[in-house]
This record gives C-alpha cells, structure tokens and sequence, in this order.
C-alpha cells in the first residue's frame, strides 16, 4: 500500500495546486535530495528531484517529478514507513510531500535488509503563484526526513504519534476488518462475498485498496479475488 499526501507550504493566497500540464519555456534542473532526518530508524533516504519552473503572464509555475530512495540499514525487513519531504522553488519553500508505505498484508511490500525502496511519482501536477514582487530567487532545494519506521517484528521507531502515522495505522485496521468480513462472506458463497464486497469502506485509504480487488474479481472472476482476500489476511496472521 502507497500513499502520497502533498501539502502547499505558501500561504493559500499565493499558491495552489492545478492540474499536471506542460509547462512552455520551462527551465528544468535536479536537485539532490538531503536527508535531514531527525531520528535514527536505520532508514537513509537519497535521491532526487527533477523541477521545472517557468514565468508566464505574472504567474510562476512549478512542477516536479521525485525519486527518493530508502536503504534499509537494518537487520530487519522494514514493514512500513512514513517519510515528509520539503520543497523549494526558486522564490522558496513549496511543498511538503508525505510518503507511505505499509506492508502488512503483502510480504512483497516489504524493503529487505541492505536492500533500497525507489518511491518514484510522475505527476505531482502544477503548481501556480503570482510572481512575487521585488522577489531575489534563491537556489532550490529538496530536503526528506523518515517520520515513522515499523519493522516486521513490530518493533517501532519515529514519532507513531504524526497525524500521517495514525492514519496508516488506522486505514490497516479498517481494511482488516473489512477483508475477515469478506472471508466471512466468502464462506456462505460467491453471491454473499460479491454483495459484502460492494460494500464501500468510510477509509478512503482502505476503499482503495478494497476497489483493487473489485477490479481483480471483474478481471479473474470470484474465485481470483477470493484467494486475494485469504492470501492478505495469510500474511496479516504473521504479524
């Protein structure tokens, strides 16, 4: 399960989000990403972040595509994180990006000892402000920091309290739910589990996640979709 949240860092007024376009005349640089994380998860983050920028009519212009690495430094296989990254155009700061990752209904997820987790986003739309006044640019900068880190023993590291933390914490409990009533369902019959698993979730998060199935058992039929469900709660027992 991935998750991307961005928030605008510029007072409202200033700057808002519109839909991903091509920017004419844009000038495009990459910019190394620092870690500059605050607690020691035997997470290091690296990577990059390509921005283009451009000036058009008295409106500044941004996008941007990431690729931050984790190298899990640990002996344990990291089951899921959360990280925040900051960036800055060229009039300052810009965005504030969080990425998730949660691994408890699929072993796959999982980023292995020693081994690197590439979170890479394409189309992070555009981002629009008035050209400041008098404004001196300053460089760009990119800048990430692990906020939360829960290993496979369940052992944990970061700030669990972080509003993003609880909400990965709670979309896994819902989608828990939500999937043992599926197996349930699914033990009385295929029409039982089809209409159980019609059912929306009020998590957003964990619908999404309940939709990936609805598409498999339109794609593969019931029996597919079915064996999904048992295969994630399988995994959810080794928890």
């Amino acid at each position: 399960m991935f998750r991307d949240t961005n928030f605008c860092v510029l007072d409202r007024n200033q700057l808002h989000r519109v839909s991903s376009s091509l920017l004419c005349g844009a000038q495009t640089a990459t910019i190394d990403v620092a870690d500059q994380s605050k607690v020691d998860c035997l997470a290091r983050l690296a990577g990059e972040i390509e921005l283009s920028e451009s000036d058009v009519g008295g409106v500044h212009q941004t996008s941007y595509v990431d690729h931050i690495t984790t190298t899990n430094l640990s002996k344990k296989p990291i089951m899921a994180m959360v990280i925040v990254s900051q960036i800055s155009n060229s009039y300052g700061p810009m965005v504030q990006q969080y990425n998730e990752l949660d691994a408890f209904f699929l072993h796959k997820l999982e980023i292995a000892p020693s081994h690197k987790y590439t979170h890479q986003h394409e189309d992070n739309g555009t981002f629009s402000m008035p050209v400041p006044q008098d404004a001196a640019k300053i460089s760009l900068a990119a800048s990430s920091q692990v906020v939360f880190v829960q290993f496979s023993d369940g052992s944990t590291c970061g700030n669990r309290d972080d509003y993003h933390v609880v909400d990965l914490m709670d979309t896994r409990a819902d989608l828990f739910q939500a999937l043992q009533k599926l197996d349930a369902a699914a033990t009385e019959g295929d029409s039982e589990f089809l209409k159980a698993l019609a059912v929306k979730s009020n998590n957003t998060h964990a619908n999404s996640i309940l939709n990936n199935i609805r598409d498999q058992q339109k794609r593969e039929g019931t029996a597919a979709a079915v064996s999904a469900v048992r295969e994630m709660l399988a995994v959810a027992a080794t928890r």
